[in-house]
């Protein structure tokens, strides 16, 4: 975190930009010591900041909220609330007197579960209970076994937050600003790590109710009692945590630090367990957190968040994964959820963002600024390794719309743009297949060769039938794309078939989440049959048109061949910028079908089996269908077809 700070303090005393710096310094009107944490607020509390160790803040005041009040307030001392001076200005130096109204008496409970408990049955009181909005600094890298980073990333976000007392740690999160690195070569198959601008949802302890503070889960842990009495300059109970012996299912072990006056959750710090690390979708060697609060508008709000994994994929290098976030504005009024569009989307890495890097963005940001003590012990070599890393390197000439200051993207190699362009994914539909009940009676008996085969099934009446496809797609431009799908039959029906054609999609709901309207022709060729058993072939080879069957056991099908021109009309709609759910209605135009009978050899090696087909009317087939003798299968294909599935994009 104190290189995050370093970082930050650089970017604020770069160049003056439009927006007017409000400086300050907040002291003890008695003792004249300077107040760290103590909230700064204009426009009620619209945006704000927080003191330093010294008590000083910086807050970047909008043309729109320079006329508004200023408000500086820490619980035991009185609110300061005074019209903004004139901007820019020198730094002010404002005093907080002590309140003389003295905290209510709080119940110590007699346990300590039972402070856990009462810190959980407080959150209502202690935490937001609106919509609120954070603005934060963001910062993410991946890291060989050496150390050396593979990509780093650093973001300005604004997350949105849920009222606490609805348990949760989903949320939306926009990311404003970003800059980034990416050392590793361009392979066709590469890890990336995916969420992590999510870490101020996904590690809010207390928003999320996390295993080790919900009910739930108390029997699975044990709690005690740990050395120490203050976190953050306030009186804590310091809590540790962890599975009771024997227990396989505490996911974490850690420590607590809570509130002595107001039983908030002022901070944790835990690890996963080995039966956290087996819970994941992915295990990982590795989990560790530390997060922390702050207080602002007198309630407790998110402040940092630290989070590190080590991973070791199926294939490739061991990943360690380190991201942290630090808020530097908390606005509690009048939060509007960003539009579907505006949000990141959580399987996107980091390092996918399309949100362009401006230089000059980051000096207009409010942030925390660091003591004079941080700053005399902060490792300056590695933040200059990490700056060295953003540092752009000499590239040939850039054309002239390229805006000074701003590193270039680097090349993408076709290979990668040819895969951004693929699409795959799966469907579900009903197929229009008319069947009355009828009885099937076959009769085969080849020239030339002893194998006879006599059969009698049923078909069971009914008007659909159920496929499943999967399905192809290469985008030829934005809307329009070529497809190629590979469908089968189930249920009292199998059958293969394929479509092949051109799809067209059009967004509907532009300002919002996608909704597309979809359009297509392709030409389709489908197989539906019956199987009628399997024989022995005690004869030896049965040739069928040019085919030898050698094997010992032949199956036999009745099967209607059908081709088709196939115009669709649907609709899709985004779930991600990557994943598209799609529905679709089809009207068959045939063209032309045929009846087969099919043999197929069912023993020997899998691979090794052949089939054949007869084409009906044949002389060595007899077919009768209730009692009728005909060439001509019972069933018949009806136009209208619907399915249902999803896409998913490759990159």
């Amino acid at each position: 975190m104190r290189l995050l700070l370093c970082f930050w303090f650089a970017l604020l005393t770069g160049p003056a930009s439009a927006q007017a710096i409000l400086r300050g310094q907040v002291i003890d009107a008695e003792t004249n010591q300077p107040i760290p944490s103590a909230q700064v607020g204009v426009a009620g509390n619209r945006i704000g900041t927080s003191t330093n160790e010294d008590g000083r803040f910086a807050l970047s005041v909008p043309a729109q909220y320079q006329g508004e009040q200023l408000e500086v307030a820490l619980l035991g001392y009185r609110k300061y609330a005074q019209p903004l001076p004139p901007l820019p200005g020198p730094e002010l130096r404002i005093a907080l007197q002590i309140s003389p109204a003295a905290l209510g008496e709080v119940q110590v409970t007699a346990s300590v579960l039972g402070i856990v408990r009462e810190a959980v049955a407080r959150i209502s009181r202690n935490y937001p209970v609106r919509n609120t909005r954070l603005t934060g600094f963001y910062r993410e890298s991946d890291n060989d076994p050496a150390g050396r980073p593979r990509y780093l990333v650093e973001g300005l976000l604004t997350v949105f937050k849920e009222p606490y007392p609805q348990r949760t740690d989903e949320g939306a999160v926009q990311i404003r600003q970003s800059r980034k690195v990416d050392l590793r070569p361009q392979t066709l198959v590469r890890i990336d790590w995916a969420g992590g601008p999510f870490i101020a949802h996904k590690a809010d302890f207390v928003h999320a109710r996390a295993q080790f503070i919900n009910p739930a889960h108390f029997r699975h842990y044990d709690y005690r009692l740990a050395a120490g009495s203050t976190y953050a300059d306030r009186r804590v109970y310091v809590i540790e945590f962890g599975p009771k012996r024997g227990n396989g299912r505490a996911d974490f072990a850690g420590r607590l630090y809570i509130d002595q006056d107001s039983y908030a959750f002022l901070g944790a710090e835990w690890h996963y367990t080995p039966a956290g690390l087996r819970s994941g979708l992915h295990r990982a060697d590795a989990r560790e957190l530390r997060v922390a609060y702050q207080p602002y508008a007198g309630r407790w709000h998110l402040k940092t968040v630290w989070w590190q994994t080590k991973y070791r994929p199926p294939v490739g290098e061991p990943l360690q994964y380190f991201g942290e976030f630090l808020t530097t504005a908390i606005d509690t009024a009048g939060i509007t959820p960003p539009t579907y569009q505006e949000r990141a989307q959580y399987y996107d890495a980091f390092l996918h963002n399309a949100v362009p890097y401006d230089s000059a963005f980051w000096q207009t940001q409010t942030t925390l600024l660091r003591p004079a003590a941080m700053q005399q012990a902060m490792d300056q070599q590695r933040q200059q390794r990490v700056d060295s890393l953003f540092r752009p390197r000499p590239l040939p000439p850039q054309p002239a719309t390229v805006e000074a200051g701003v590193p270039p993207a680097a090349p993408t190699r076709p290979v990668f743009r040819l895969l951004s362009r693929i699409r795959y994914g799966a469907a579900l539909g009903a197929w229009p297949l008319a069947v009355p009940g009828a009885t099937l009676a076959l009769e085969y008996a080849p020239a030339n060769s002893g194998f006879r085969a006599q059969s009698t099934r049923n078909a069971a009446a009914q008007s659909l039938t159920g496929w499943w496809n999967a399905e192809y797609q290469f985008d030829l431009t934005l809307e329009l794309a070529v497809r190629l799908a590979t469908r089968r039959l189930f249920r009292q029906f199998s059958g293969d078939g394929w479509e092949a054609g051109l799809s067209y999609e059009h967004n509907l709901n532009p300002r919002r989440r996608p909704l597309f309207g979809r359009a297509g022709l392709a030409y389709t060729r489908q197989a539906v049959a019956r199987s009628l058993g399997t024989f022995e072939n005690t004869s030896g080879g049965v040739r069928v048109d040019g085919t030898t069957l050698n094997a010992d056991e032949l199956g036999l099908q009745l099967q209607s061949t059908s081709d088709a021109m196939q115009p669709k009309l649907g609709l899709g709609l985004e779930l991600s910028h990557k994943i598209e759910l799609v529905a679709d209605l089809g009207y068959l135009l045939p063209l032309r079908s045929r009846t087969q009978l099919v043999l197929s050899e069912k023993s020997g090696f899998f691979l090794a089996r052949s089939s054949a087909a007869i084409d009906l009317p044949s002389p060595a087939v007899s077919l009768r269908v209730n009692e009728q003798a005909t060439a001509e299968v019972p069933w018949q294909q009806r136009r209208w077809l619907l399915s249902f599935g999803l896409l998913y994009r490759l990159r």
